[in-house]
């Protein structure tokens, strides 16, 4: 990873961002600027990319506080609803050209300190287009009788990680 830079998303990254999330996500439609940005703006700190020497994206990971007991929706922009100590990865994606880098498992392993010193005790998400093996690795387990809405598309699992 020592040729790689993960960081925290900056406004420049955007049009990258919305282009390498349509190219990821084929199951799924792909969810506006707005909606994305309104995570961004509610925990930039949770907000990673992953970059190659060149400055090129490889990826990108947005998460946010979830104080709710269900999980949210896609296609809803995210309102700051106060404190809390789980934390919601809602997005992960990686450059079909980064596959085998170790960049899906570098952004996370970044939030997941990232979400260690910030205090979070939870981190909850929903696995798609079948996804569930990447997540299980670290340590994400299957959360039973979670309610999905049908935008996560085929099969989606909702997982959590008790930090």
């Amino acid at each position: 990873m020592s040729l790689l830079s993960i960081e925290p998303i900056t406004e420049a990254a955007w049009p990258q961002i919305l282009a390498l999330q349509a190219r990821c996500y084929q199951e799924l439609a792909p969810e506006s600027e707005a909606v994305l940005r309104s995570k961004w703006r509610a925990s930039p700190a949770t907000c990673l990319q992953c970059r190659d020497q060149g400055g090129a994206l490889l990826g990108y990971l947005l998460s946010h506080p979830w104080p709710h007991a269900g999980l949210p929706a896609l296609h809803r922009e995210y309102e700051i609803a106060g404190p809390s100590d789980r934390l919601y990865l809602h997005d992960l994606a990686v450059s079909p050209r980064a596959h085998g880098l170790g960049v899906g498992k570098g952004l996370v392993a970044a939030l997941l300190d990232r979400a260690r010193a910030q205090g979070f005790a939870r981190v909850s998400l929903v696995s798609v287009q079948g996804s569930e093996g990447f997540w299980a690795r670290f340590g994400f387990r299957p959360l039973r009788n979670a309610e999905l809405c049908a935008s996560y598309g085929d099969d989606p699992r909702a997982m959590a990680l008790e930090l």
